[in-house]
C-alpha cells in the first residue's frame, strides 16, 4: 500500500477548496466530487510512486525535491517519498504559487 501524507497546509487548502465551491458558488454536490477527484488523483500519484515510477514535474524553485502535477485547475505541489508522496499544498493555477514558497 502507498504512503500518503498530507501537510497541514495541503490539508486546509483542499477545506478551502470545498468551501469556495460549496459557499461561494452554492454547489455542495460539486464541492464534494471535485475534493474527492483530487483526493483520488493524490492516491494515484502516490501509487505510482510506490511502484517507482517517476511522475509530476520537478520543481527546485519551490524547494528541493519538490515536484507538482495539475488537475482540472488546480496545481498539486508534492514532494516524492520511497513509498509514495508527500502533498504539501494544493492551489488554483491561476495564483502565483511560487510565492507561497518564498
Amino acid at each position: 500500500m502507498a504512503s500518503l501524507v498530507w501537510t497541514v497546509p495541503a490539508r486546509q487548502d483542499v477545506d478551502d477548496i470545498y468551501d469556495f465551491i460549496a459557499n461561494s458558488d452554492g454547489r455542495p454536490l460539486i464541492a464534494d466530487n471535485m475534493t474527492r477527484e483530487i483526493i483520488q488523483k493524490c492516491e494515484t500519484y502516490a501509487e505510482a510512486f510506490s511502484a517507482g515510477n517517476l511522475i509530476g514535474t520537478l520543481r527546485p524553485h519551490l524547494g528541493e525535491h519538490l515536484r507538482v502535477f495539475s488537475y482540472k485547475r488546480w496545481v498539486v505541489v508534492f514532494l516524492p517519498l520511497e513509498d509514495g508522496i508527500e502533498v504539501v499544498r494544493v492551489v488554483d493555477g491561476s495564483r502565483d504559487y511560487g510565492k507561497l514558497f518564498e
